[in-house]
């Protein structure tokens, strides 16, 4: 069997079912801007999603702080010092 008949096992999409209502109005709103930009409005709502936890923080991962070292552990400069 050669290498490029092979292919990578894809890892599997798990997709949640979400409901929420709109108003009139905004649901005119929603199917004008489709309109204008020639997309659906599922897509809009996915972007519009995106945006929002990207700009509010959910969109990277947390930042790990360095520890540093505590106050007492040793290190290699302190033998350094010592034999000075």
């Amino acid at each position: 069997m050669k290498m490029a008949d092979r292919r990578k096992n894809r890892k599997i999409r798990k997709f949640k079912a979400v409901q929420f209502k709109l108003t009139v109005q905004q649901k005119k709103r929603v199917d004008a801007f489709c309109k204008k930009y020639n997309t659906t409005p599922v897509t809009m709502y996915k972007i519009a999603i995106q945006t929002f936890l990207s700009k509010n923080g959910y969109g990277t991962l947390p930042k790990h702080h360095d520890q540093g070292i505590p106050g007492n552990q040793m290190t290699i400069f302190d033998v350094v010092e010592d034999l000075k």
